[in-house]
């Protein structure tokens, strides 16, 4: 939640909420006291939808894959681009939202459901299933950068397998699940 203070006869309110939008919004409400005024200020920093998910993931993923890079030790070299698949996003967004919803961070479910597992029940067919998941990020730019140091995040997104994506963002839960279709 967020917090309260009085500063300079203002009293000021940080709220961060909005779970069921699947954001996490800063609201800062100024109440001017003598004047009985209130003023109400949403800001975007931290807000992204799942349009921009995908569109900012789809770009920068097939940036990296276009150029190649390094993971860890590994120069991984140029791999062919990835297009958006609903189904891998849908069994992203359920995964994600699980996460969230149950406070765990882990690629197995709590009933001991894997990525691929997950992708089969949301109705997926591809032949192979990959996933990188993330905590703590809000922007695109942020959690590739944390899945590029992560070696094997990194070498997920450099795969040349993974032909197809889906991902998304509950708060700051990311998971991208990438496959390959028959």
């Amino acid at each position: 939640m967020g917090k309260a203070y009085f500063e300079n006869g203002i009293f000021l309110t940080d709220i961060y909420t909005n779970q069921s939008c699947e954001v996490k919004t800063s609201v800062t409400v100024f109440v001017l006291l003598l004047a009985g005024v209130v003023h109400m200020q949403c800001t975007d920093e931290n807000v992204i939808s799942q349009e921009d998910v995908q569109a900012q993931l789809m770009k920068a993923i097939n940036d990296l894959r276009s150029k190649g890079c390094q993971c860890g030790q590994d120069s991984m070299p140029p791999a062919a681009p990835v297009s958006w698949n609903v189904i891998l996003e849908r069994s992203a967004r359920n995964h994600a939202t699980d996460m969230y919803t149950n406070n765990y961070f882990n690629h197995l479910s709590p009933d001991g459901t894997p990525p691929i597992g997950r992708a089969e029940l949301a109705g997926y067919s591809g032949t192979y299933v990959g996933e990188n998941i993330a905590r703590g990020y809000f922007l695109v730019t942020d959690v590739m950068e944390g899945w590029k140091q992560s070696e094997s995040h990194c070498k997920n997104l450099m795969d040349t397998v993974y032909l197809e994506i889906g991902a998304a963002k509950v708060s700051d839960y990311w998971v991208l699940d990438l496959g390959r279709a028959k």
